[in-house]
C-alpha cells in the first residue's frame, strides 16, 4: 500500500510539474518584432518596407536549416509540417519542403538561433533576451526560434507547434492581435491551429480554398536538375561589343546590362529586355551594380545610387553616394566584395579603394591605390561579380579573370563571349 501511495504521489508531482510548466509557457510575451539590420549603405530600410502585404504567389518553399540538440530532427520536421498545414487548410496557400538545392532560392528558411545570429549572411538578433522567436514579413519570411526555449529548456513539441503556427502567420503577413482568442495574440496561447479571427485575417490576404481539401505537395528530396549546356546560337548578346556591368540579381541570375537593356545569362539564348521593366525607375547606362548578402540590389551612376528590394525601388532613392558610401569615388567602374567582413573594393580607372562596412571612416587615408598593386589584375576593370557559389570574377572587355583570396588572380584571362555569353 505504501508503495502504491508513493507511486501515486510521484505521478501527481510529475503531472503538476507539467501543468505548471505549460502555464508558465502560455502567456509568455513573444517579443517577436523582427530585428532590422543595417543595409549595405548603412540605412535600416527593412522597417520602412514592413507593411502588411501578401506574397505574390500561392506556393511557398521552405526548409528547416538546422535542428536543436535535444529533439530529433524528424519530430521537428513533422511539427513544422503540421504548422504549415494548419494555414494551408484554411486558405489558398501550399507549402513545399525542399531539402536540397540552393538555400538562397527558398522562400522561407526556419532555424534555431541564439541571441546573436545571422539571417542569410546578414547579422541578426532578437529584440530582447526573452524573445521566444521572431519572423520576417513577406516577402522575406524567414523564422528564427530562440534556442534558449527550443529546446534547451522544458519546452514541449505542442508548445513549439503553437509558436511555429504563430510565427508562420507573421511570415504570411499577419500582425499581432489584441484578442486572447487568436493564435496571433502577442503572448503565447494554448491553441494548436488558427482560430476564427485568424482564418478571417488570412483569407483577406489569400482568399478561401475552394473545392475538396487539397493535399500538400510532397517534399522534394531529389537532387536538383543539372542544367545542360546551352546551344551556341547567335543572338544579339553575341553582337555586343561592350557592356555597362555584369550583375548577380536577387534570384541568383547573372545579368549583363548594356544601355537600356539587360540579358539574363541563365536563359537559353537570352533576348534583350528593357532594364526599366525589371527595375522600374532605373536609368540606362549605369556604371556598376551589386546585389548584397541581404538580397538588396544597388545600382550606381555618376554621383547617385539606387536601392531595390528585389525589383522594387525603395522609398527616397536615388540618393547621393556621398551620404551612403562616403569616401568612395563617383562614376565607379566596378565593385568587388571582399571574402570576409562584408567590405568591398571600388575600382575607377587605374585606381582602387577599399570600403570597410560599419567604420566611422570606412575608407582609410592611404587610398586610392594603383590597381597594379593587385597581382595579375588588368590595368582597368569593366565589371566584377560574385556568383551564388561565392566565386569572384573580374571583367575587362571580353576577357575575365577569377580572383582568389588576398585579391590574387588564380585563373585567366579567359573568353567572356565563349564562357559567359555562350557564343
Amino acid at each position: 500500500m505504501a508503495h502504491a501511495v508513493l507511486a501515486l504521489t510521484v505521478l501527481l508531482c510529475v503531472i503538476i510539474g507539467l501543468v505548471e510548466g505549460a502555464a508558465l509557457f502560455v502567456g509568455r510575451p513573444y517579443y517577436d518584432e523582427a530585428f532590422y539590420p543595417k543595409d549595405f549603405d548603412g540605412v535600416v530600410s527593412n522597417l520602412e518596407l514592413a507593411k502588411v502585404v501578401p506574397w505574390n504567389k500561392t506556393t511557398l518553399t521552405y526548409r528547416v536549416m538546422n535542428y536543436p540538440s535535444r529533439m530529433p530532427s524528424t519530430a521537428i520536421r513533422e511539427t513544422v509540417r503540421r504548422a504549415f498545414d494548419s494555414w494551408s487548410k484554411v486558405t489558398k496557400l501550399d507549402f513545399v519542403e525542399q531539402t536540397r538545392g540552393p538555400a538562397n532560392e527558398l522562400d522561407l528558411q526556419l532555424s534555431f538561433e541564439a541571441q546573436n545570429h545571422y539571417r542569410r549572411g546578414v547579422p541578426c538578433m532578437y529584440s530582447r533576451e526573452q524573445t521566444v522567436a521572431h519572423a520576417f514579413l513577406p516577402e522575406d519570411g524567414d523564422i528564427h526560434f530562440n534556442t534558449k526555449y527550443f529546446f534547451d529548456g522544458e519546452t514541449t513539441l505542442d508548445q513549439f507547434l503553437n509558436t511555429a503556427i504563430h510565427e508562420i502567420g507573421h511570415s504570411l503577413g499577419l500582425l499581432h492581435t489584441e484578442s486572447h482568442d487568436s493564435i496571433m495574440y502577442a503572448s503565447q496561447t494554448i491553441f494548436q491551429e488558427p482560430q476564427p479571427a485568424d482564418i478571417v485575417a488570412i483569407r483577406k490576404l489569400y482568399g478561401i480554398r475552394s473545392g475538396p481539401e487539397k493535399q500538400p505537395p510532397p517534399a522534394t528530396t531529389e537532387p536538383p536538375t543539372v542544367q545542360t549546356e546551352r546551344p551556341r546560337t547567335k543572338t544579339n548578346l553575341c553582337a555586343l561589343k561592350s557592356y555597362d556591368t555584369i550583375l548577380l540579381d536577387h534570384r541568383g541570375h547573372v545579368c549583363v546590362l548594356a544601355g537600356a537593356f539587360y540579358y539574363n545569362l541563365n536563359e537559353t539564348n537570352p533576348p534583350p529586355r528593357k532594364l526599366n521593366a525589371k527595375w522600374p525607375g532605373l536609368p540606362k547606362g549605369v556604371d556598376t551594380a551589386i546585389t548584397y548578402l541581404d538580397k538588396k540590389t544597388y545600382f550606381f551612376k555618376g554621383d547617385q545610387y539606387w536601392k531595390y528590394s528585389k525589383i522594387k525601388l525603395e522609398p527616397k532613392y536615388p540618393k547621393p553616394m556621398a551620404t551612403g558610401f562616403p569616401g568612395v569615388p563617383i562614376s565607379m567602374d566596378a565593385i568587388l566584395l571582399a571574402t570576409t567582413g562584408g567590405g568591398f573594393h571600388a575600382f575607377k580607372e587605374h585606381q582602387y579603394w577599399f570600403y570597410e562596412l560599419g567604420k566611422e571612416k570606412p575608407v582609410k587615408q592611404n587610398y586610392p591605390k594603383s590597381i597594379t598593386d593587385l597581382a595579375g589584375f588588368p590595368s582597368r576593370l569593366d565589371a566584377a561579380l560574385v556568383t551564388a557559389a561565392g566565386r569572384r570574377f573580374i571583367f575587362r572587355g571580353m576577357q575575365y579573370f577569377e580572383v582568389g583570396g588576398n585579391e590574387r588572380i588564380i585563373d585567366g584571362p579567359r573568353d567572356v563571349r565563349r564562357d559567359w555569353f555562350n557564343c
